[in-house]
């Protein structure tokens, strides 16, 4: 008998020992998916400046992509000025 009760003693500190070490972990989990997703923010921020920067660059310096991406803004702005002149009739 008195070894069941030992027995029995065991596994529940183990157990205990377990819930513990879970409660860590799960708070471990929550932290870094926290971090992760700080990280993610940080990372599309980033990006975004990036383009912008590249479209900055592409518009400021004199070559086929500025050249480019002028034809297309006159484009876009001719195509909204017959769109206008359309809906004014």
């Amino acid at each position: 008998m008195q070894q069941i009760e030992q027995n029995v003693s065991r596994l529940v500190s183990a157990y205990e020992q377990a819930r513990r070490d879970n409660d860590a972990l799960q708070k471990q989990v929550r932290q870094q998916s926290e971090e992760l997703f700080a990280l993610r923010t940080q990372l599309k921020q980033t990006q975004d400046e990036l383009r912008n920067l590249q479209i900055a660059h592409a518009l400021t310096v004199d070559s086929p992509q500025r050249v480019k991406a002028k034809n297309h803004i006159r484009s876009i702005i001719t195509d909204i000025d017959r769109t206008i002149e359309v809906l004014k009739h």
